[in-house]
């Protein structure tokens, strides 16, 4: 994107100007960026500036700009430099990002061909710059340092507007791993072929069908809305469309922090919007966990245990990029049953069977295998417990019994006896291959089923409350003025009976149908104050609690929390959106508002449908791809109806407020609240 103006001797720069009428502007209908302002340099030439770029989503190689100088009470010369900038550096810690290996000008195209750092990556990028209306009166080529540009010199008249368009194409020698091989200078002359304008019609054409499946309509609440919206466009523009063997990285595309890996935030939080809007891009993501399982099995290995341990915070091929830090990387054990939760949602919610046999087994007998050889068998009691692990409240790291933890490794348990007891009476012939493929023993199901029936809670029936881990009724009462004094956003909570986010209640709101009303309330009524939500992941799941237990203008609290806290960064007060977008509340705001206020809950039994709409929404409307079928909501306070396409046959079971139906492919649905 590098373009640098002058006019005359003098570049134009925010610093050394007059800036007057800005204004900047992200389209989410077409995904194109843009802005324009006026600039006064100190000789008194006025110049108006216009900027539009957006990357083309058909050809995800390429990105395009068009840039517009017009000289407003002058004429004379304006000289632009556009092309290649090598030198640039991280916004968190300033580091150099490349090496620049080669660089050159051939057929009017500036070429680079750099190395990341870190990973040694090689990246070929190539420029070509087009002007419309004015010819330049002179065109020079320059390589310096680690750049590569060229010089136009331009003899422009008052009023005269002058304009260059930039197609940009990048490639690396990850393309060959993700089979989308490219050439730049091919695809930048194609880019150039078709034009600016065509290119952005049909990429507006793109988005309009990509919106027509991931909308959601609120009527009665605008803003709601336009923060809802600006979620939808960011996680879809993250989305790995173009291969199966990455994932989505908790700040999508927009940032650095984290250095783009991924966490369980994608699996549990981002996943669910491509699941029910675009499933082929959920199958994706957990191919990617998929292909991880053979650096799972090394960290398994490498800390004593069996079967596989997903990366707590994993790299491109599933390794862990965080290294051996104490607190995280062995205790994070949940990660497996955060998988493992996110596969059987998409097995519920597409009974893909190939992928389950081919892949899904595999990930829940290694999971399972981790789980058993992790849990340590207590003589005394008969009980199975998991030491040394932290739930989603990593402000209590190295605790023994993690409710969360241990309710997902009881799940994954179950699943994986379950699972594979079907395949071995419907399926006998990939049975014997999975056997085969995985080395399972004949005993290995008997002992899932035993440890999972074993693991160790901490219930009280008096109160209904899970203890969140041993111990924590004897930790130490919130002070009153844990957060006053705070000069960092995260407080240690560890000596409290204080959380850094949900923990028992996540699990309640993960398997809403497994707990009854008055267990989810009362554990509610007492971890609710205790969070102190420091991470983007609470507000989710406050909302979609909070909805259950009829608390909807909380629950509306929470949600326009994690779906505007990156457009009006306020409303949460972390002020941190430079670092990136906060992909796991984009994606928790679409759950909170579907499967939250629009109450689905897709499980092993069928499609569960019990909507809550905030006070002042007049209606919510939105789409789902459930088992082929696109099915079509409209919920408004009295009633909700529901269309399904035609595409696949389907006899899928629901309860729809209450009322038990079967769904049929191709009907209408209008259901009385």
């Amino acid at each position: 994107l590098y373009l640098r103006v002058f006019i005359g001797n003098q570049e134009i720069s925010f610093r050394r100007a007059e800036i007057s009428n800005f204004r900047q502007e992200y389209d989410l209908r077409s995904g194109v960026y843009a802005y324009q302002y006026e600039c006064k340099t100190s000789d008194g030439k006025h110049t108006l500036i216009e900027m539009m770029r957006f990357c083309d989503m058909q050809n995800v190689h390429r990105v395009l700009m068009h840039y517009s100088i017009t000289p407003i009470n002058y004429s004379g010369q304006i000289t632009i430099r556009s092309g290649i900038d090598g030198s640039i550096r991280s916004n968190l810690q300033k580091d150099k990002q490349f090496n620049v290996i080669q660089t050159s000008i051939e057929d009017g195209l500036c070429r680079m061909h750099a190395r990341t750092k870190a990973r040694g990556i090689d990246i070929n990028l190539v420029v070509c710059n087009v002007t419309i209306g004015i010819e330049p009166a002179t065109r020079e080529h320059v390589i310096e340092d680690d750049s590569i540009y060229e010089v136009l010199n331009f003899d422009v008249s008052q009023g005269q507007a002058l304009t260059i368009e930039k197609h940009m194409a990048i490639s690396s020698s990850e393309d060959t791993r993700h089979e989308v091989e490219s050439e730049p200078a091919s695809e930048v002359k194609e880019s150039v072929k078709k034009g600016f304008a065509s290119t952005l019609a049909t990429n507006q054409d793109w988005w309009a069908q990509v919106w027509d499946r991931i909308d959601v309509q609120i009527e009665g609440d605008d803003l709601a809305q336009l923060y809802l919206r600006f979620c939808l466009f960011h996680l879809m523009s993250a989305a790995p469309r173009h291969t199966d063997k990455l994932s989505v990285p908790c700040k999508l595309l927009t940032g650095e922090h984290y250095q783009g890996t991924t966490f369980y935030d994608t699996d549990l939080y981002i996943e669910p919007f491509y699941l029910f809007t675009f499933p082929e891009i959920a199958r994706s993501c957990l191919n990617y966990r998929y292909l991880g399982l053979e650096n799972g099995r090394k960290i398994a290995k490498s800390l004593g245990y069996e079967g596989a341990k997903f990366a707590w915070q994993s790299g491109p091929y599933g390794e862990e990029a965080l290294g051996k830090w104490w607190r995280f990387t062995h205790t994070n054990i949940h990660i497996d049953g955060d998988v493992a939760y996110s596969l059987m949602q998409y097995w519920y919610a597409t009974k893909d069977m190939q992928f389950m046999l081919d892949k899904g087994i595999d990930i829940l007998i290694e999971s399972s295998r981790f789980y058993v050889s992790r849990a340590v068998y207590d003589e005394t009691s008969g009980a199975y417990d998991l030491l040394d692990v932290a739930g989603p409240d990593e402000g209590h790291c190295e605790s023994k019994n993690n409710f969360y933890t241990n309710w997902l490794a009881k799940k994954t348990l179950l699943w994986a006896v379950k699972m594979l007891d079907m395949v071995q009476r419907e399926h006998p012939d990939d049975y014997q291959a999975i056997l085969k493929r995985l080395a399972v023993q004949k005993d290995e199901s008997d002992n899932w089923q035993k440890v999972a029936d074993r693991l160790r809670f901490y219930f009280d029936d008096s109160t209904k409350i899970y203890e969140q881990c041993e111990g924590f009724y004897q930790l130490a009462p919130i002070p009153q003025d844990l957060l006053d004094n705070r000069k960092v956003w995260f407080v240690t909570v560890f000596p409290y009976q204080a959380l850094n986010q949900p923990d028992v209640v996540m699990a309640m709101v993960l398997f809403r149908n497994e707990f009854s009303d008055d267990v989810k309330r009362a554990n509610w009524e007492f971890y609710k104050e205790k969070s102190m939500d420091f991470s983007s992941m609470s507000f989710v799941i406050n909302s979609m609690m909070a909805t259950d237990m009829g608390e909807l203008d909380y629950s509306y609290k929470q949600f326009t929390m994690s779906a505007g806290g990156d457009v009006d960064e306020g409303l949460v007060g972390r002020f941190d959106t430079a670092d990136g977008i906060h992909g796991t509340a984009s994606g928790g705001a679409w759950m909170a508002a579907v499967l939250g206020f629009g109450g689905i809950n897709m499980t092993e039994n069928g499609l569960i449908v019990n909507p809550k709409l905030p006070k002042h929404w007049k209606s919510l409307n939105f789409k789902l791809s459930i088992l082929g079928n696109i099915f079509d909501f409209e919920i408004t306070s009295n009633k909700i109806d529901i269309g399904i396409s035609e595409h696949k046959q389907l006899a899928l079971n629901a309860s729809i407020a209450g009322h038990m139906l079967q769904l049929v492919s191709g009907q209408r649905y209008s259901i009385s609240l």
